[in-house]
């Protein structure tokens, strides 16, 4: 390996691990990994709009197999997360629900994420944010192209 492909390999590491770490601050204490985070992030939302949602939009959401975030979903659902319902117009779909219990601390670390997403992004500014997302867009088509 090149030492600039190494460098590369080890600042994109570090970056996307603090970015992480600095997102999900407030999510310490408990007993999650960072994609499962990601989707009680994702299930507060759909409910904080109103708006069910079941694994299959997940999965697209998250660019990830269904199975996946159905073994994620499955850890959530067994320490007490989260749980599936259906309704009585479409018993095929089985959506996703915040735990009652859980809700408002669930709630309450995801508005402390995105409220230092936005800190962030108001310091480093959404041109350079929109930079940034276009050159890894960019870092994507070549890497499936090579």
């Amino acid at each position: 390996m090149s030492i600039i492909s190494e460098r590369l390999l080890n600042k994109i590491t570090e970056t996307l691990d603090l970015l992480k770490s600095y997102a999900f601050s407030n999510w310490k204490g408990l007993d999650l990994n960072y994609s499962e985070a990601l989707i009680l992030s994702i299930i507060s939302e759909s409910e904080r709009i109103k708006c069910p949602i079941h694994k299959s939009q997940i999965a697209k959401r998250l660019n990830i197999t269904k199975a996946a975030v159905t073994q994620f979903c499955n850890k959530l659902e067994k320490k007490g997360y989260i749980s599936s319902y259906t309704t009585e117009d479409n018993k095929k779909n089985h959506y996703l629900q915040l735990d009652n219990n859980l809700r408002k601390s669930i709630e309450s670390r995801c508005e402390t994420m995105n409220n230092n997403l936005n800190k962030f992004i108001e310091k480093v500014g959404e041109e350079n944010i929109v930079l940034f997302m276009d050159l890894l867009s960019e870092f994507d088509k070549t890497l499936l192209n090579v």
